[in-house]
């Protein structure tokens, strides 16, 4: 069984994805509204007034769905990432193909990503991810365990996903606080070689527990 094959049978199955009810085509507006604004203005300079004028909305509209902004720009950035995640499962993506995923939606939409960080903070930037990466490392531990014809325990397979989860929210924040900086590359290739070799080596020496 190939790994691309193998990826999509997991991440499809309804049991291990999530499949919130899609949101309305007026949040999806305002989302949208959001995007281009911050193209061209920081998010503080924002104002719910710009959002309901640039969809043609009343405010009583904006604060039936969303709090504040800061409430929309939550929604907005998990909505991208859920559309990311949603991506290299329809194109049933590899770990490498996966990361291309990411990476390139980072640096196509870096004002939005690093306004997400500032705006929203680390914490709940990786809340964000981690409710749909969750699903993808899972299917990855998956695979890794059906190549050794290894059966593991639901319990550790729940520990060992939260954990390789968190690891790759905190790179992912990592690559877009330091955008600028970082020969792309370079960094896929260390985040695809840690995050592979290190799960293997985990699950190699569960296997001789007895997990």
């Amino acid at each position: 069984m190939s790994n691309n094959r193998f990826m999509s049978e997991n991440l499809s199955n309804p049991a291990t994805s999530s499949n919130p009810a899609a949101p309305s085509e007026t949040k999806l507006q305002m989302a949208e509204a959001l995007k281009r604004l911050i193209k061209n203005r920081p998010f503080a300079k924002i104002t719910v007034q710009d959002i309901v004028a640039e969809c043609n909305i009343n405010r009583n509209t904006f604060y039936y769905h969303f709090e504040n902004n800061y409430d929309l720009l939550s929604f907005t950035y998990s909505l991208e990432v859920q559309n990311i995640v949603n991506s290299f499962q329809e194109a049933n993506a590899s770990l490498p193909q996966a990361m291309d995923f990411v990476l390139d939606y980072i640096d196509k939409n870096i004002p939005l990503c690093q306004c997400a960080y500032e705006s929203l903070g680390e914490q709940q930037l990786k809340i964000i991810f981690e409710k749909d990466l969750m699903v993808f490392v899972r299917a990855t531990i998956d695979y890794f365990a059906a190549q050794a014809s290894i059966k593991f325990s639901e319990d550790f397979e729940t520990f060992v996903g939260y954990s390789f989860t968190n690891l790759l929210s905190s790179q992912i924040i990592w690559y877009i606080r330091h955008n600028g900086d970082l020969d792309k590359e370079i960094f896929k290739q260390c985040l695809q070689t840690f995050y592979t070799a290190s799960l293997k080596s985990v699950m190699e020496e569960a296997a001789k527990k007895g997990f």
